[in-house]
């Protein structure tokens, strides 16, 4: 665990001070507060080029997006195990990509892990440990480690609890409520999200809770006693993702549509992105300088759309509405999305899988080129 830094909080005259040291409160916990910072509403881009070659001209009929950023539903794919298909309409889980082995695992409310296989043309229900099937696996992320099977944290918000395991999914140990800071009964922490940030250390946020997310250890599996943020921050702190490049944490503010970033070398707030307003977003997944940006609404209340974020020139490049464009029907409320390739360099083809909620779903789309 690295060190705690200087950071800056607000205190309750609402003045920036500058602290040397992490602000503790007795109760023996450690409350770094999340500074203000101007919010930065992004604008639209259109991108004419995009980081891999171009797609053939196709002849779909149903395409959303704009510029080089269009996608396509793509049929035939995602098939729902007969098990699992009474558990579709509540779904309201996460996806993540074993990209290394081909496998896109959806978590599903009171199933578990389904493995998608064979280009997502095959869907098994994994029968693994009890307790990924008790709850509702709602938030996740995957790490890879040489030589074993890559790790696997994720968010249970029904049970209260954060898992750990590996892509077997075979032994998923527990990480309980964070009793002695300042939450003082289980209810009162619902997980939503987790992010490895290293082999040994991850972050959880608590979006259905007070508000907080929090670093943690694997070994031993434990809070390490520092709290960031609260409903100062967001009233709902849905997602958290770690950016590797600059070792930053992106936080999803579901409730006020913005994506805040934090410096993890320092604790320090840098920026807020503003998506448009009443767009609350859920979640990003980052794929080199580009961030999928999931809704539950858009402006207006409108179906939830994806937006595609470029982040290095701080500019919506797309807006996929798979409702509205695409007959999605059911597609309300977009609650995960992540990237999904097939092949390689310049030439490989880039998807988009997303989950909705409320009803409960899970489609595919595929970058398409087809004229403005």
């Amino acid at each position: 665990m690295k060190s705690l830094p200087q950071f800056i909080f607000t205190c309750v005259l609402g003045l920036s001070i500058p602290a040397t040291t992490v602000f503790a409160h007795e109760a023996g916990h450690q409350h770094i507060h999340a500074e203000k910072t101007e919010i930065l509403p992004l604008p639209m881009l259109l991108e004419k080029s995009g980081p891999v070659r171009k797609p053939k001209l196709s002849s779909e009929t149903k395409v959303s997006g704009q510029g080089f950023w269009k996608f396509a539903p793509v049929p035939n794919v995602l098939p729902i195990p007969e098990e699992a298909k009474p558990f579709v309409k509540g779904a309201h889980g996460t996806l993540i990509v074993d990209a290394q082995r081909d496998i896109l695992y959806w978590g599903l409310q009171k199933v578990g892990w389904i493995s998608y296989t064979e280009k997502l043309t095959q869907g098994n229900i994994i029968k693994g440990d009890a307790a990924l099937a008790s709850g509702n696996l709602h938030g996740a992320d995957l790490f890879y480690r040489k030589g074993k099977a890559p790790l696997v944290v994720v968010a249970d918000d029904a049970e209260s609890e954060v898992y750990l395991s590996d892509t077997t999914f075979q032994k998923a140990q527990k990480l309980p409520w964070p009793e002695g800071g300042p939450y003082t009964n289980k209810n009162q922490f619902h997980p939503t999200d987790a992010a490895f940030t290293s082999e040994g250390q991850f972050y959880v946020t608590d979006g259905y809770g007070k508000a907080y997310f929090m670093p943690g250890t694997i070994d031993p599996l434990k809070y390490d006693g520092v709290y960031i943020g609260g409903k100062e921050m967001s009233q709902t702190p849905h997602g958290i993702t770690y950016k590797k490049d600059d070792n930053s944490l992106l936080i999803s503010a579901r409730a006020e549509g913005q994506v805040k970033k934090m410096n993890l070398k320092d604790n320090k707030f840098l920026e807020t992105l503003g998506l448009p307003p009443g767009s609350s977003v859920c979640d990003v997944d980052i794929w080199g300088d580009y961030a999928l940006a999931p809704c539950l609404n858009g402006p207006d209340k409108t179906p939830g759309p994806i937006y595609i974020i470029n982040l290095k020139k701080k500019a919506i490049v797309s807006v996929i509405k798979p409702k509205e464009d695409l007959g999605f029907t059911e597609a309300q409320h977009m609650h995960d999305a992540t990237w999904y390739f097939v092949g390689t360099g310049r030439q490989k083809e880039v998807y988009i899988i997303f989950t909705n909620w409320n009803p409960g779903g899970i489609g595919a789309l595929k970058l398409v080129n087809q004229p403005d």
